[in-house]
């Protein structure tokens, strides 16, 4: 499993500026209408996120032992590679323009002695995130296929942060210190309490860098 304790140790220990709720600020359940993402294997990330890039188009024998991906199925996403398949995270889609996606992580992981201790459970890891997803392409069942994602922001970073690294660059501060209206920063990242700040900061966070694009890639991995 150490492959996938790998990212997940990136993704609990590294979250910093992203808007999170402490209890879901959308039902959790698919409703009637909602959007829908093709199952299969998707391409959430470039692989160099963590340190290995890989060709996710190669059957799953071939990738490296470093390659993480994610299955998606009815509303999960599991991480998988080429030994392992795990449970990430819940997703649920809500219409609109853009599509509001609310995510939720699985704490099955954490289950292994070897998954990272976070250092509080008052987190986006713990609690709901959320991203602004405009549809880019469509299949003939007009199932999502391919998108770009806005991750909700709490603000825009600091050019500089003080104390300088040692070798005298400026850091860049892990959290905004001029916040989008109505997020609360808690440690590294921000809380909202209701769907109108979240949809707002999802607005103002489109300013702040380019979308991420994701992509299915096959129907199974």
């Amino acid at each position: 499993m150490r492959t996938i304790l790998v990212v997940l140790a990136a993704l609990v220990l590294g979250a910093c500026n992203e808007v999170y709720s402490r209890t879901p600020l959308l039902p959790e359940a698919f409703q009637r209408g909602d959007p829908q993402l093709r199952s299969g294997l998707w391409q959430l990330s470039d692989g160099a996120a963590f340190n290995c890039p890989f060709d996710i188009r190669q059957r799953l024998d071939r990738w490296p032992d470093c390659a993480v991906g994610f299955e998606y199925q009815s509303g999960q996403f599991w991480m998988v590679s080429r030994s392992q398949r795990i449970l990430a995270f819940t997703v649920r889609l809500a219409p609109g323009e853009p599509i509001l996606v609310q995510e939720h992580w699985s704490l099955d992981a954490l289950k292994d002695p070897r998954a990272p201790e976070p250092l509080n459970a008052d987190n986006p890891f713990f609690g709901w995130s959320y991203n602004a997803l405009t549809v880019v392409r469509t299949d003939a069942a007009d199932r999502i296929i391919e998108a770009k994602m806005v991750e909700a922001q709490c603000g825009p970073l600091p050019a500089k942060a003080d104390p300088p690294a040692a070798d005298g660059k400026p850091l860049r501060a892990p959290v905004t210190d001029r916040p989008f209206p109505g997020l609360k920063i808690v440690g590294a990242n921000c809380v909202a309490a209701d769907l109108d700040t979240v949809r707002a900061a999802l607005r103002q966070s489109a300013s702040l860098g380019e979308p991420r694009t994701v992509r299915w890639i096959r129907d199974a991995p």
